[in-house]
């Protein structure tokens, strides 16, 4: 096993595990993730990936800025405390727990990594940070159980000219953890006078944060519809990769009248007036 697979194995653990952590809230989960962690990085001789008791093991020795770099301090006495720093300081962000420790680095450079207990040698390891900004990948999450969409509709008036539009704000019925976005699609067929609406997954960034919530996003048709005009056209929702849902929309002189039957993706209210 090479130390680029090492790498990869680790930093994937430390994503999804650290997330996983954050929800649950769970301390017996992260005893867990430090075994897995350092039996996997006595898989390799080269550098400090192999960590043997009192060294540090790191899932990167050089990574980009705001990458980030789970640590352990290998064979720690688990009834004390670690004390953890970095040289020099002022441009990191650190959170512990027991043993483990989640750098990220605000500024290009080199820093020196120190991990100790009381009555023991501190350890050290040399990290590289490159002058290069980390762009992390959203965590999909497909809906839970028993999702239902609300759509509410909002009839709009331009602000700068006499055109007119619609949007919705798009609210799920089930909560996930805090910093999750809808991940969606809007499209608009002018030749049609269809409205498409896709609505997949959940995302979210490697850091859930605390609880969870609701999610709510707004879907703004003013870029891709021209002004609204008497008609009727009609309403395409995908839900969950489930097959189009149809309605229709109606718009007359003074009303705009959504015509959808379905349980899984309500429209309310059914009617605007213009």
């Amino acid at each position: 096993m090479t130390v680029a697979q090492i790498s990869d194995i680790l930093i994937n653990l430390a994503e999804a595990f650290s997330t996983w952590i954050i929800m649950k809230n769970s301390t017996y989960s992260l005893l867990v993730i430090i075994a897995i962690i350092l039996s996997i990085t006595a898989c390799t001789k080269e550098g400090k990936l192999n960590a043997p008791a009192g060294q540090i093991a790191a899932t990167y020795t050089k990574l980009k800025i705001n990458q980030p770099d789970l640590m352990a301090l290998s064979g720690a006495d688990s009834t004390k405390v670690v004390n953890w720093s970095v040289s020099p300081a002022g441009s990191d962000s650190l959170v512990t727990q027991r043993n483990i420790a989640k750098w990220f680095f605000k500024k290009a450079g080199v820093y020196t990594v120190s991990a100790s207990q009381p009555g023991s040698a501190a350890a050290t390891i040399a990290i590289t940070v490159i002058d290069s900004l980390y762009v992390p990948t959203p965590y999909a999450t497909p809906f839970t159980a028993g999702e239902q969409i609300t759509l509410t509709p909002h009839y709009i008036k331009s602000a700068h000219s006499d055109s007119t539009y619609l949007s919705f704000t798009a609210t799920t019925k089930n909560t996930y953890c805090t910093n999750s976005t809808l991940d969606m699609a809007v499209y608009y067929d002018r030749n049609a006078g269809a409205y498409y609406m896709q609505l997949t997954q959940v995302l979210h960034p490697e850091d859930c944060g605390t609880g969870s919530s609701t999610i709510t996003k707004t879907i703004d048709y003013s870029s891709y519809q021209a002004s609204l005009s008497d008609g009727s056209y009609p309403l395409y929702v995908e839900f969950n990769n489930q097959p189009n849902v149809t309605g229709s929309i109606e718009i007359t002189d003074t009303q705009v009248i959504f015509h959808w039957d379905n349980t899984s993706v309500l429209i309310t209210p059914a009617v605007l007036t213009r």
